[in-house]
């Protein structure tokens, strides 16, 4: 067990000793330096304030809130576009308004039942998280595939694989140690990306709302939880789809053996494939059961189930059981062929 810690830690000095891991992770730095000065600059020069799109907040004469009686409105035109949803004809307006429509409903039946207010001014968790789930994730993922396929595949381009193999280690061991050194390598680029959003953003906005509460929605559920809880839960789901994309492409760099084939074909299914087959599931009952349909994991807390038939616990269901299954011709074809 030592050898293979040992295994592991020249994998990982491997990897960082790349230019292209460490382009990388400067690359994220800057554009993380850029996007949150650039949003600082929109809001100012647009005057554009921090509250919260939820007009829940209308004060009477007599001092009191309606904001029950404001939701309680919001509630019954929700529940009307909801019905015209159910019954449109239009799958796409199913797929994409009925999930995100209940959660919203959901949410607000909630406050009124809890007698809690809507928030007024949005916490940094709120644009921490808004921030990484809908842009830097998604780096996140290319970047580590990219650094997957240059550590398993371009082994073989690069002549090496044939010393790896000459040492006293299995093919199982050294395919698991340069697994486990990508996914170390996407995690610092995980905790990077939200640990320097956190910062900045709280530098940029302030740190308000820190210790404040928000809802989360789970299988149909509602629970108000921590802010901060629910922002490492949706980077815990964003993280786990990473590594649903980087086994796929670590079972790609190992079949093919050519880096150019794995980079090009992993980065086609991260940016382009993986749509294809969401919108597929989105049209048709079928495609819920294919690759990559639902390895949204985040979206089933941030904005409800956008594919019919399904929930969170299918979707990580589905992708652990394609992902062994990608693991399992990797590993099989690695250790059959000629290196």
């Amino acid at each position: 067990m030592g050898n293979f810690f040992t295994l592991i830690s020249i994998e990982n000095m491997k990897l960082w000793k790349r230019i292209s891991a460490k382009v990388m992770l400067i690359i994220m730095i800057v554009l993380i330096v850029l996007a949150t000065g650039i949003y600082k600059y929109y809001t100012a020069s647009n005057h554009i304030s921090d509250t919260t799109t939820t007009s829940t907040t209308t004060v009477t004469t007599d001092g009191s809130q309606n904001w029950k009686q404001d939701l309680q409105k919001k509630i019954q035109a929700e529940k009307v576009q909801l019905t015209q949803a159910e019954n449109s004809t239009n799958k796409m307006v199913v797929a994409t308004s009925v999930g995100p429509m209940k959660k919203t409903i959901a949410e607000d039946e909630y406050r009124i039942n809890n007698n809690i207010k809507p928030e007024s001014k949005e916490s940094i968790w709120t644009r921490v998280t808004y921030f990484y789930t809908n842009g830097f994730s998604g780096l996140v993922i290319l970047f580590t595939v990219i650094a997957c396929t240059a550590s398993v595949a371009g082994e073989f381009s690069e002549g090496t694989m044939k010393m790896m193999i000459s040492r006293p280690f299995s093919r199982s061991q050294i395919l698991s140690a340069k697994l486990i050194a990508i996914i170390i390598y996407g995690i610092v680029l995980v905790v990077t990306t939200f640990v320097l959003n956190f910062l900045l953003l709280g530098i940029l906005f302030g740190f308000d709302g820190i210790s404040s509460k928000e809802m989360i929605w789970t299988s149909g559920k509602i629970s108000y939880e921590p802010a901060a809880l629910k922002s490492l839960i949706l980077l815990g789901l964003d993280s786990l789809q990473a590594i649903v994309f980087i086994i796929v492409a670590f079972a790609i760099s190992a079949i093919s053996r050519s880096r150019s084939i794995a980079t090009g074909f992993s980065i086609f299914l991260v940016l382009v494939g993986a749509g294809i087959i969401s919108l597929l599931a989105e049209f048709f009952t079928w495609g819920k059961y294919l690759p990559f349909a639902v390895t949204s994991f985040a979206s089933y807390i941030s904005s409800g189930t956008a594919i019919g038939g399904t929930s969170l616990s299918f979707a990580i269901i589905i992708s652990l059981l394609y992902s062994a299954l990608f693991c399992f011709l990797g590993y099989f074809i690695f250790q059959k062929r000629d290196i």
